[in-house]
């Protein structure tokens, strides 16, 4: 559900949204159903390229309301509990780690004057590798840098590298090219001649989203390599001169800079992440004045879950740390590449993929440690594991299973081929090149789908696009908010009510036992029946 495209696209929303408006690319909806799929459209789109509001509205539907719902009917601690819970696990995991990070950068450079002016760069070590080798390659004015850059990079359309070319871009290349010339510092002027250049990119090549530069896979989109190109570019030309030994100093401090700002950022934002259900519980106490989890029917009416002796605390700690450890190996399992420092590399105020999976394994994992006692450690592992898998894989092959299958029975071309397809595949490998090496297109994309690539036009195709969306979020909401919270709350509910059972036949079929004269153990009967009756 959560995935490249949208956690990474916030300033492709401002080209959408400041897209004039046209009979080419909007729909005509001529009846209810076109046009509730036209509204719907709209607003995915807006979810898909403007992170903030997306994931928020995302995690709103599928997880916090639903699981909210589903635990109300347990009881009302367990409702408010898992309000907080989910609500938490959005601000921390994907809303303010790039403010954190956004934050420390601003203490960075405040307190070391050579740090000035970085704090307000995006740009990773990836991005300044390649704008200085290639401003190095150029006449080291802007219209030889961007010429250099763009005579250098491809653009992945279906399973076409395009490339850019120079002279079919003239009039938004030159304008991009005075921003970085003349030092444009006005936002609203930058960020027109960014539009304008993106836009006419998307509608020669037919792709945004995936870019090589000289031969090599980018690691982001032409939004965030144009925004990197202006901030680099006007260092390199009016802060050093064209100096190449100043521009060589210059990247080797801004890379240790974002380095140290995206680790120190993280290395705050983890342990909040890992602090929050321990928090989050300790409010349930105070609020309930019970201990233990509230995931039971009579939570919050005095009665204490059975303590543990010394043996049975030490074997649920070891259950405990397999159940992190699990969760951990499903997260190095999603990432499918070996972790490094590049990785956690923050390029925007939203967290990357990558990121987004090391703080969600930590808040995961966390809650797993947290657990109270074997039922709510159960209900723990299977919930987590369940939404780290729909967020970061799960969600994203349904959506772009019904790309394929839209592309296949519509003829809508919505997926792009990082990698050319082997021939004489098998199963297993087919089914890895479509996980790692096949990407469904962005709305931008979609909308881009020209006459002769396709049986529909552009804005159809985006429609198209949307269905892949729909089809994600519904496997969210269902999987995620119902199917799992239900099935581990009905597991718990089904297991105390087993404990009980049990522990009315000992108390009925011991034969030294007195009901009638031992007054403690009668009251305890009483109860247990009393709770049996509320679990049916």
């Amino acid at each position: 559900m959560i995935n490249e495209i949208s956690i990474n696209n916030q300033d492709a929303y401002q080209n959408f949204k400041n897209a004039p408006i046209n009979k080419k690319n909007n729909p005509n909806f001529s009846g209810l159903p076109d046009a509730m799929l036209g509204a719907a459209t709209s607003t995915l789109q807006f979810c898909n390229t403007n992170p903030m509001a997306g994931v928020s509205l995302i995690d709103m539907v599928t997880a916090i309301a639903p699981r909210t719902y589903v635990d109300a009917k347990t009881n009302g601690f367990a409702a408010a509990e898992t309000f907080r819970r989910e609500s938490s696990g959005l601000i921390v995991n994907c809303l303010i780690p790039g403010f954190i990070v956004l934050g420390v950068a601003k203490l960075l450079e405040l307190f070391n004057k050579n740090n000035k002016g970085l704090a307000g760069m995006w740009a990773n070590q990836d991005a300044l590798e390649t704008l200085k080798e290639h401003f190095n390659q150029s006449d080291k004015s802007a219209k030889g840098f961007v010429s250099r850059l763009f005579e250098d990079s491809k653009v992945l359309n279906g399973n076409q590298w395009k490339d850019l070319i120079p002279e079919k871009l003239e009039t938004e290349i030159t304008e991009f090219e005075k921003v970085i010339e003349n030092n444009v510092k006005d936002k609203k002027v930058v960020a027109e001649a960014r539009k304008n250049l993106y836009n006419k990119i998307l509608k020669e090549t037919g792709g945004a989203e995936h870019i090589k530069i000289h031969g090599k896979i980018y690691h982001d989109n032409i939004s965030t390599l144009l925004r990197d190109a202006v901030d680099v570019g006007q260092k390199f030309i009016h802060d050093f001169g064209k100096d190449t030994a100043k521009i060589e100093t210059f990247v080797k401090k801004a890379t240790k800079f974002v380095n140290k700002k995206s680790l120190i950022g993280l290395a705050i934002v983890i342990p909040l992440a890992a602090s929050m259900q321990s928090i989050n519980r300790w409010i349930t106490r105070k609020t309930s004045g019970q201990e233990g989890a509230p995931i039971y029917k009579d939570f919050g009416k005095g009665k204490q879950n059975d303590g543990m002796t010394s043996a049975q605390k030490s074997a649920f700690w070891t259950k405990k740390i397999a159940a992190a450890g699990l969760m951990v190996g499903t997260a190095l399992l999603s990432m499918m590449k070996k972790p490094s420092v590049k990785m956690l590399q923050f390029t925007k105020n939203m967290p990357s993929m990558d990121q987004c999976r090391w703080i969600a394994t930590a808040t995961f994992a966390s809650r797993m440690l947290a657990s109270e006692d074997e039922n709510e450690l159960k209900e723990v592992t299977w919930r987590d594991i369940a939404t780290f898998s729909s967020l970061y894989f799960l969600g994203d092959y349904v959506s772009k299973g019904v790309g394929t299958i839209i592309q296949k029975v519509k003829g809508v071309p919505l997926l792009n081929y990082m990698k050319e397809k082997p021939d004489n595949m098998n199963l297993l490998q087919k089914f890895v090149y479509w996980v790692k090496d096949t990407k469904l297109k962005s709305f931008d994309e979609a909308n881009a789908i020209k006459a002769s690539e396709s049986v529909i036009s552009g804005a159809k195709a985006r429609n198209r696009r949307a269905l892949c969306e729909i089809s994600s979020l519904g496997f969210s909401m269902l999987i995620l908010g119902i199917l799992v919270p239900w099935y581990v709350r009905k597991e718990t509910e089904r297991k105390e009510q087993m404990k009980i059972k049990q522990k009315l036949k000992d108390l009925t079929t011991y034969p030294s036992l007195n009901l009638t004269s031992n007054k403690k153990t009668f009251q305890a009967f009483g109860m247990m029946l009393e709770r049996q009756q509320k679990f049916k």
